[in-house]
């Protein structure tokens, strides 16, 4: 991974089908931005580990896939929430 990617592509590029609604709340959500920012961290880190030939670089490549895939998840549920309409994870309801 490029490690000067942007924040916004890599989501964009991560969720595709999805643009318009990464762009609004990444526009207007500190939260939703924090946590994009969050797994492009953890992705720059995965593609690090998994080029080390240090002795511990496959643990902990395989802790930064995990996490990957947890905010991943997270991402998914706040677009999920958004689309439906509902409060969005992370946020208080108004």
């Amino acid at each position: 991974m490029d490690p000067n990617i942007d924040t916004l592509n890599l989501i964009r590029t991560s969720f595709a089908g999805r643009e318009e609604l990464i762009e609004r709340a990444f526009r207007d959500s500190f939260p939703f931005r924090a946590l994009c920012e969050d797994y492009r961290d953890c992705v720059a880190a995965l593609h690090r580990w998994k080029q080390r030939s240090a002795a511990e670089a496959p643990s902990r490549w395989q802790e930064y896939a995990e996490l990957q895939i947890e905010l991943g998840l997270e991402i998914q549920a706040w677009l999920e929430a958004m689309e439906t309409g509902s409060s969005h994870p992370g946020e208080r309801s108004r």
